[in-house]
């Protein structure tokens, strides 16, 4: 198991093959999807495999689960890669279990994101996007020192887009 990242909370680390039903559940459950892509059972399986592939480029961005330290529950999911729809950024995403929602758990993983790819990785910047209704998401990228800077047209709607750079 590679550690990506930590926080007295949080472990950042990869999926391993045991852990393909944590990721594909949350693909199944409405509540945490309803601001992104549904994905059927068959992609959410394939986005799995290929998550593991991604691991051996080397690059140290990837998809990631997030685990509570305490007991190692799982959380849910993190990523911090290449978008799909502007290659030359690196965006930040996440998606939380319900059971911890405001405690605070996103905020403090997109702080530890984000420095991680700005002083591990050595990025420049690392961009994110909401839906246009998800204020929680939006103010915990401002919580996490994000700044919003305008609308762009990605995953087929106009959507807020926040930046942190070093």
């Amino acid at each position: 198991m590679n550690i990506i990242t930590q926080t007295p909370r949080l472990l950042i680390r990869q999926f391993i093959a045991e852990d393909e039903e944590l990721s594909t559940v949350m693909d199944a459950d409405d509540r945490l999807t309803q601001y992104v892509k549904k994905r059927t059972p068959q992609e959410s399986k394939q986005v799995f495999k290929d998550t593991l592939k991604e691991y051996q480029n080397g690059t140290g961005l990837g998809r990631w689960g997030i685990f509570n330290i305490a007991d190692n529950d799982f959380i849910g999911v993190c990523a911090l890669k290449p978008s799909d729809y502007d290659k030359s950024r690196i965006e930040l995403g996440y998606r939380i279990h319900l059971k911890y929602w405001g405690q605070g758990i996103a905020t403090e993983l997109a702080e530890a994101l984000v420095n991680y790819g700005l002083s591990k990785v050595g990025l420049k910047e690392v961009c994110a996007v909401t839906h246009p209704q998800n204020a929680a998401s939006q103010r915990v990228l401002i919580k996490a020192g994000f700044v919003r800077e305008g609308i762009v047209f990605w995953y087929g709607e106009d959507v807020p887009f926040f930046r942190i750079s070093r």
